[in-house]
């Protein structure tokens, strides 16, 4: 577990600094969120300075993925997953200051050697206005999406929290939507005096941008109900449904970047075959490395490195997203560290109650499990789980808490690794396992079930 973790965080560290890196290569003659003249691009000054970008980039990844190592020691659930967040938030921190750094420092160069260039007045080509949109795939492609949703959704329907699940794919397939929607509203940009430069260049990225946004919402339904499936009616075909699921998950990023990377190329070939370029006084709203414009109303634009759509925090809906993400990220912390904070220091995290009629099984954040006795087929103890995959809940090195599929069956687990025996409690739809922090009083439960069963 912690390894995976580990291996997760510097996989994000190289990712971020590959990405961030990227702006230090040409892209519609901007070099680390700067315009630069075209023919200073090569000039030595600047090569220089993006290479040691890169540098820096790749040698803070290197360094923060050394110090993050030390989640690999053996400690409690709590502060590894404390950790966990802590680092990763360090780490996104650092490569975004790490970028304003060398955006001012690219910004002193051309001061220094009055490279400014002049803003173009704005050009507005009627007709390519008129056409802007005749390259941008059909929305009908949607339905296809939907469909797909529907029919894989009759197929898991029973699955526990299948339709939560549907409901949830809806709104991701909405979002898709919307941002296909956002596609076809982004403006004709006039980077040059050539009109047909300019069609082909907007040609380009309503195209491209189109295309990932059907395509993500076609393949975004198989991804979701593939481990539902697995798990449930093609229990047999598990493996080889796993695997799938990893090969298309790899092949779905591989062709994410290798679609926008050869968009970015295709662009600047179109530029290159201008003889001059209009800048449209962009960087002063680039200057932290985010959109920040309050003159222009739309809500999302592409961004400089060319593999990416950014919103606008200048708008409101800008705003209201970024404050979205900040809390999405901080609930995400509390809900996963607070539940391993009770389990590692409350004195009996996982508690159970017997009665005459039903037998009740609780913990940290989770809906009481209550089983009736006239439901009950046998109670035993064991001193291992069978194999098995989590459905809804989580599993650490030290606990399992939440719904599984043990032995190919349903299972409820409030389980403490280190603690021996489990108690098992097997009714004809699904198994409970449970034990309490101390051996004995999970021994006491089972005596107290064996009790009240005869």
């Amino acid at each position: 577990m912690n390894l995976i973790m580990w291996i997760i965080l510097v996989s994000c560290n190289l990712l971020m600094a590959f990405i961030l890196s990227l702006a230090a290569k040409p892209h519609n003659h901007v070099i680390i969120e700067n315009t630069l003249p075209p023919a200073k691009l090569d000039d030595p000054q600047v090569t220089s300075l993006a290479k040691e970008y890169r540098r820096r980039q790749f040698q803070f990844a290197v360094l923060i993925s050394a110090v993050e190592a030390v989640i690999l020691l053996s400690m409690r659930d709590f502060w590894f997953m404390l950790l966990f967040f802590v680092m990763l938030f360090v780490s996104m921190g650092t490569a975004y200051f790490l970028q304003i750094r060398y955006i001012r420092k690219m910004r002193q160069l051309i001061e220094d050697n009055n490279w400014q260039l002049e803003e173009a007045p704005v050009q507005i080509n009627t007709q390519l206005v008129l056409k802007k949109n005749d390259k941008l795939v059909s929305g009908k492609w949607f339905i296809l999406a939907i469909g797909l949703c529907g029919g894989l959704f009759f197929l898991a329907h029973s699955v526990p929290g299948s339709l939560l699940i549907f409901l949830t794919l809806l709104l991701v397939e909405a979002l898709m939507v919307g941002g296909w929607y956002m596609v076809g509203r982004l403006p004709v940009r006039a980077l040059t005096s050539d009109q047909e430069i300019n069609r082909q260049y907007n040609d380009l990225t309503k195209y491209y941008w189109s295309v990932l946004m059907i395509a993500a919402g076609i393949l975004m339904p198989f991804m979701v109900y593939l481990p539902l499936l697995s798990m449930d009616i093609w229990q047999e075909q598990f493996a080889l449904l796993t695997t799938l699921e990893v090969v298309l998950l790899l092949l779905i990023i591989v062709f994410s970047f290798g679609w926008l990377i050869a968009l970015r190329n295709k662009q600047d070939q179109l530029l290159a075959q201008s003889e001059d370029f209009r800048y449209q006084g962009d960087d002063y709203y680039w200057r932290y490395g985010i959109y920040y414009n309050p003159n222009d109303t739309r809500f999302m634009v592409p961004d400089r490195i060319g593999l990416n759509l950014t919103v606008n925090m200048a708008t409101t809906s800008g705003k209201v997203m970024m404050g979205i993400s900040g809390v999405i990220l901080v609930v995400a912390m509390i809900t996963t560290t607070v539940p391993l904070y009770i389990l590692d220091y409350h004195p009996n995290p996982f508690v159970y109650h017997v009665d005459n009629q039903e037998i009740t099984l609780d913990g940290p954040f989770l809906r009481e499990r209550q089983i009736a006795l006239a439901n009950i087929q046998q109670v035993s103890l064991v001193e291992k789980l069978g194999r098995g995959v989590k459905t809804n809940g989580f599993a650490t090195d030290y606990y399992a808490m939440g719904n599984f599929r043990l032995s190919g069956r349903p299972s409820d687990l409030l389980v403490i690794h280190a603690s021996h025996p489990i108690l098992k409690i097997e009714t004809s739809d699904r198994d409970y396992y449970f034990t309490s922090k101390k051996p004995q009083e999970t021994e006491e439960a089972y005596r107290e079930i064996q009790e009240v069963l005869k």
